[in-house]
């Protein structure tokens, strides 16, 4: 491991990165497989800046190079007073971990010490974050849907594993027509806000009706979306899918894409049209049409369900740990994390 007293970070708000440290981080993406993730990008850390105020960058060098970037954010004034830091987004972040060159290792500790932090509980660390030295103390189970070699192949292999999922959901088509109507599906990389409004709205009936916590309650989130939808980096694009059928809407499913890999983030679905399971065509519609809008992954996040295995192609690991830095101030931020880790299992 690269000598700390070689190492130096400076910490700033996402929109002060100057266009070099941006062009280092873009470069430090493409070069690891697992980074190729909307989250990773700087346009959503930047996004995340507009929406929380507390929002951080740490540029870690090595010997004066650019060798890391760890985006990170207070989710509060009493957090940062604390010194007790969360991923970049929270909640409404699908990855986390650091964006660094390959071959770039750093202990937990050391990295909370550069960016000045006492205590960081972590979530949805990736797979790949072992590889830079940052390693999970538990994990979960998430999916994902490989369409490299297209749509065609991809339900020719669905299948032949699985026949009778692949007639039930053409059967459930079929009624959804004769129940509701003519069929629409759309996809738009330019969604209006009042459409992502109204995703939000949905959302946030379902989270009601299913007793879910309300990932929207909080407005900072909801301002995220807003930034997202009105920057339109493509590198971290929003995705808007429709599915319509008479003059109704049915589903829809807002994600983001990068690189190719659409981060399957918030569908929503009519509770009225239930029996014909119009997020599974939802989500069929999307895969058919992924060729058109240079989809070739879909990202399913964290989460085991059969809905998710009905459509994986392979796994993926999602991580979980709590990591401190030394010394009182963190030992305190340890000590208030760990009871909120321990009640929110």
């Amino acid at each position: 491991m690269q000598n700390s007293a070689a190492r130096s970070a400076e910490v700033k708000p996402p929109a002060a990165l100057d266009a070099a440290e941006r062009e280092a981080w873009r470069s430090f993406q493409a070069a690891t497989p697992s980074l190729a993730r909307a989250f990773f990008t700087p346009s959503f850390a930047v996004a995340c800046g507009r929406a929380w105020p507390d929002a951080r960058v740490a540029v870690i060098r090595e010997r004066g190079e650019i060798a890391a970037f760890f985006p990170f954010q207070f989710a509060g004034p009493w957090h940062r007073r604390l010194g007790l830091a969360e991923r970049i987004g929270g909640a409404m972040s699908d990855h986390s971990g650091i964006v660094a060159r390959p071959g770039f290792r750093i202990a937990p500790g050391e990295l909370l010490r550069l960016c000045g932090i006492g205590a960081l509980f972590i979530d949805h660390l990736s797979e790949g974050q072992a590889a830079f030295g940052l390693a999970a103390e538990e994990s979960e189970t998430g999916h994902l849907i490989d369409l490299a070699n297209g749509p065609d192949a991809y339900l020719t292999a669905l299948t032949a594993a699985d026949r009778r999922f692949v007639a039930d959901t053409e059967r459930r088509l079929r009624r959804l027509e004769k129940d509701f109507g003519a069929v629409r599906f759309a996809i738009t990389d330019r969604p209006a806000w009042d459409d992502v409004a109204a995703v939000i709205a949905a959302k946030r009936a379902q989270y009601e009706r299913t007793g879910a916590g309300d990932v929207f309650a909080a407005p900072e989130r909801v301002a995220l979306l807003r930034a997202l939808v009105e920057e339109r980096e493509d590198d971290c694009l929003p995705l808007l899918a429709t599915l319509s059928a008479g003059e109704r809407v049915l589903a829809r499913h807002l994600g983001l894409l990068h690189a190719g890999c659409l981060s399957y983030w918030f569908p929503v679905y009519d509770p009225a049209a239930r029996a014909v399971s119009p997020g599974r065509i939802l989500l069929w519609q999307t895969i058919l049409a992924a060729g058109r809008h240079g989809i070739v992954l879909i990202d399913r996040g964290a989460g085991d369900s059969q809905a998710k295995r009905d459509f994986s192609t392979r796994e993926q690991r999602f991580g979980r740990a709590m990591w401190q830095a030394g010394g009182l101030r963190a030992f305190g931020a340890r000590a208030l994390q760990s009871l909120a880790w321990r009640f929110g299992r």
